[in-house]
Order: structure tokens, then sequence, then C-alpha cells
């Protein structure tokens, strides 16, 4: 293709605010997960737009409603003791009626969304999507296990085709039923 067409593709493309945010908690394996996926991402060069936040935390909190309300699309990432290798991608449910536990200190995805209708918003939801990687149970050194770094890799590449098609469709469509 030439480089013109390539520019009117992308002039025609619709600019999406995207929001990424990886959490685990503080000086466990799922913590250096996220640092790690993050890292590698930011290493792309798509991770220098304008259009994409990426936030790294130790849990989720109702704060992060507010992180969620200017953007498009969203990513939830994670780990889990049971997830399947290399990762899984699933969307999460925007009716905005999950249950808020006013007294818990970290919440889940469905909790934000759920905040986020409820402080108000215009216009819909974000769609949000979870990107869950797997993390075995004896994951507890300072070294991310050969089999967890391959579900990193294979993550950030998934993210950048995503990235590249910012169409709730192509996303829906990538998602794991």
């Amino acid at each position: 293709m030439s480089a013109g067409n390539d520019a009117a593709n992308n002039a025609n493309k619709q600019l999406r605010r995207i929001l990424i945010i990886a959490y685990g908690r503080d000086a466990d394996a799922d913590s250096r997960v996220a640092s790690l996926l993050l890292e590698r991402l930011r290493e792309r060069s798509i991770a220098d737009s304008w259009w994409l936040t990426l936030i790294e935390d130790a849990a989720l909190r109702l704060e992060h409603a507010l992180d969620l309300r200017p953007n498009d699309l969203a990513v939830f990432i994670d780990t889990h003791l049971h997830g399947k290798a290399p990762f899984e991608f699933m969307e999460i449910p925007g009716d905005g009626k999950a249950p808020i536990l006013p007294v818990a200190d970290t919440v889940i995805p469905g909790d934000l969304l759920h905040a986020l209708a409820t402080i108000g918003r215009q216009g819909t939801l974000p769609p949000s999507f979870r990107l869950t990687l797997p993390l075995p149970s004896d994951e507890s050194t300072e070294d991310i296990a050969p089999s967890v770094d391959a579900s990193i890799t294979a993550a950030v590449d998934f993210l950048e085709g995503l990235l590249g098609n910012t169409s709730d469709e192509h996303w829906r469509s990538e998602a794991n039923d």
C-alpha cells in the first residue's frame, strides 16, 4: 500500500480514547506481571499516543471510575491462578447494575462501570474488557516464570493488534466466549 493510501486510511479512522489499567497487589507476583506488561506496552511506539492512557495500581478503587469516564474503550488487566494460557479476553457486562460494596477497599471492574453510571456520563458506558493472564500457584519468587513471560508477550502483541482497530465490533470479535 502506498504512503498516500495509508495516510488516507488513518485519516478516516475514528480516534477513540482508550484506558488500559493493570492492577495487582503490591509486592506480589500479579503486581510484577502488571508492571512488566505495561512496561512492554510503553516500549511500543503506540503507547505514546495521546488517546491511550496506561494506569498501574495495586488494586481497583472506586476513584478509577473517574479515570474511566472520558474514555471510549477500556481494558482491565489482572492475573488469575486458574487463568488459561496465554490469556483470556472477555467483555465486561456494561449494564451499570453491578453491586457496590461501600466498605470494600478494592472493587472489581463491574463496580467501576456501575459507579460511572451512577455519577453520570453523557452517552453510554464505554465497552470494557478484562484481559486475564494465568499465574502459576508457585509464582512467588522475584523472577517471572518463562510461561508467564510468554503470556505477557502474547498479551502485548494482542493489545497492539486491538489498538490498530478500535471499533467495538472488532474488540468484541476478539473476546473469548
